[in-house]
């Protein structure tokens, strides 16, 4: 026999399940093969083990109704692929396509005419023709603001109507912010000579 037997053949007759002249082959090989033998009785050890442990057959659940699925499954049909037709080139695909292109240039058509009008409607809903006062904000009830502006002065005046006096007491020199010139800015700012020291 070959030296180097078909693994098939061999892994059959580790499972026992060689008969006949390929069995007898095998065994006359296997006996200068201590190591086969071996693995040859482990194999059937494990099997001895193995069929202690489980039982040999187990019913299934409800077999009525799976072999009736089984044999509902083979005698179905097996559907063919379906074919795909190619279609041709045709103007009418064109047609949402262009539709949707013909009403984006519409509306910015539309949009570009609407903004070059003047606006008709101007704060706070009033036509633009009647000038409207703004209003000052006031979070407090019952409080009345007026605004009034200087451009002269360059300043806007707010005037609280129903806020309570501050008291003239007072003291704002913490929260305002003013530039008083030091001592050291003034003496930066004279002209050189008067820095100059005189000579002895």
């Amino acid at each position: 026999m070959n030296t180097n037997p078909d693994e098939t053949k061999l892994a059959l007759w580790l499972d026992d399940e060689l008969q006949g002249e390929e069995f007898a082959a095998f065994e006359a090989w296997a006996g200068s093969q201590p190591e086969q033998i071996a693995a040859r009785a482990e194999v059937r050890r494990w099997r001895e083990l193995i069929a202690a442990a489980l039982p040999a057959a187990e019913e299934p659940p409800y077999p009525d109704f799976f072999n009736r699925r089984v044999a509902r499954a083979i005698c179905e049909p097996i559907p063919e692929p379906a074919v795909v037709a190619k279609r041709r080139f045709s103007w009418q695909t064109l047609r949402l396509p262009l539709a949707a292109c013909a009403g984006m240039v519409l509306a910015f058509w539309l949009g570009v005419k609407t903004q070059s009008r003047p606006s008709e409607v101007g704060i706070a809903g009033a036509p633009s023709a009647i000038p409207v006062e703004p209003l000052v904000y006031t979070p407090q009830s019952g409080v009345e603001a007026e605004r009034f502006g200087s451009s002269d002065a360059a300043a806007t005046v707010i005037v609280l109507n129903g806020v309570a006096a501050i008291p003239d007491a007072t003291d704002f020199s913490e929260t305002s912010s003013r530039h008083e010139t030091q001592e050291s800015d003034s003496s930066s700012e004279l002209k050189p000579e008067q820095n100059e020291e005189p000579s002895l």
